[in-house]
Formats: structure tokens, sequence, C-alpha cells
């Protein structure tokens, strides 16, 4: 692996060295949310019935109108022993609730497994990195170097799944209790909204795309080969810089 790669394969394993401090600030920040917002967590959970302890679903597929999951894959009384510490503790349910006042379910419940992955993902990336620095065969692990010099984006991925856990969340309160979306909106017809909504989606999936497709040719491009050449021959800069000495540049 070259000197480029390398450099990003080192701030990949940074960036995951933080992951293991999240999982002690996102287990506060979960005690908080069950404290204010108690049915954005049961529909991160899909927990429905408040009077059992809650499973943790590792997959489900959430039945908001038949009021169960489907496909279930689960650790027993997992989300009890996370939420309040007590295998046998218990918290609001969905059906604690009318369903005119739950959130979006599918949005909330897979948004936070995504979080979840990639959160775990990282704190391995940093945990077996930290193994192999400890064994001295850190630089040696060629495979493991790529994997985390192609994973520098992950961290976005987890933050849009955050941002959606966190505003459809919420639905339908703009403020928790007192003020309800629909009652705060704007008169702006829902076409308006969707073309805005439409062009930024389209806007923005252009510029990571093209961004993400850059930076990883950054790293493909490599270091320079000394002092005297200060651009990776591969990149079009260099390639540019050739033709104008050879006299075939525009």
């Amino acid at each position: 692996m070259h000197a480029c790669g390398l450099m990003a394969a080192c701030f990949g394993i940074q960036k995951s060295a933080n992951a293991p401090l999240q999982l002690i600030i996102g287990d506060q920040h979960g005690l908080n949310t069950l404290k204010y917002q108690p049915t954005k967590v049961a529909a991160m959970e899909a927990h429905w019935d408040g009077s059992k302890p809650g499973d943790f679903h590792i997959f489900a597929w959430p039945d908001a109108k038949g009021e169960t999951n489907h496909f279930e894959i689960s650790i027993p009384r997992g989300s009890s022993l996370i939420l309040t510490h007590d295998p046998n503790g218990l918290f609001p349910g969905l059906k604690d609730v009318a369903p005119q006042d739950r959130p979006p379910l599918l949005n909330v419940f897979f948004g936070f497994r995504i979080m979840l992955a990639v959160g775990f993902f990282m704190i391995a990336a940093a945990l077996f990195g930290a193994l192999l620095m400890w064994r001295g065969k850190l630089f040696d692990t060629r495979w493991f170097l790529r994997i985390v010099a192609q994973s520098w984006w992950v961290g976005f991925v987890a933050v849009i799944a955050g941002w959606v856990v966190t505003e459809s969340g919420r639905q339908p309160w703009l403020i928790q209790g007192i003020l309800r979306t629909a009652d705060a909106i704007s008169p702006v017809p829902g076409s308006s909204i969707a073309f805005s909504l439409a062009l930024f989606v389209i806007v923005y999936g252009i510029v990571f795309t093209v961004g993400i497709y850059y930076i990883n040719r950054l790293l493909a491009w490599g270091m320079p080969a000394s002092a005297d050449d200060p651009m990776p021959m591969g990149s079009p800069l260099a390639a540019g810089r050739a033709g104008d000495v050879s006299g075939k540049g525009g």
C-alpha cells in the first residue's frame, strides 16, 4: 500500500478509535430520550407492549397496522437491559399511545439499526487495529488497511441515519407534547416541497458521489515520488503539466 493509502488508513483507524466513546455517549443519550421522548424509543426498538420487558430486535419488519413485528431475530430482554440496565425493566410501548401519536415506524426502526451497524463496525475496526498495533503487525496487514482506507465515508452514513431517526422519531410533535407538526407547518403547496426536496436529493447525491469518487482517486494516485515531483504523475494536473513541457499541452 502506497503512502497516501497508508495515511488514509491511519486516518480511518483514528476515526474508529473514537467509536468506543460513542458507546458511552449513546447510552446516556438513549436514557435521556427515554425520559423525554419515550414513544421515539419505542419506535426505535419496535416495542409494542409496555407491560413486558423489551427484546432487542437485531432484525424485524414492524407492522404498524397489525401492531406486531414479522421475521423477528431478537435478543430476549435486550432492550430492557440496555435502556433500564435491568433485563426485567419496563419502558413504554407503542400501544401506550394512540396510533395518530406514533412516529413513522419503518424510518425510525431501520435508521437506528443503520446507526448501530456503522457504530459497531467502527468499534470493531478500532479494537482490531489496536490489537494489530500491539502485535506490531498493523502496517503489514494490507487487507485491513485497505478496508479502513475505503471506509472513511461510513461516518456520514451514520450521521444521516441519525438525522432520520431524530426528525422522524419526534413526529407528530414539533415540540414534544406541546406543539404538533401539523399545527406549525407553513401554507406551502405539497408539490413545491416535493420539488425542493427532490432537488436537494439530486444535487447532494451528485456532490457526494463525485466527492467520494474523487477522494478515492486521490488515494489511488498516491504520493509524489520525490520532492522535485510535487504531483503524482497519475493525476490530471500532472498529465497536463507533462503536455505543457512537451509542447503538446493546450
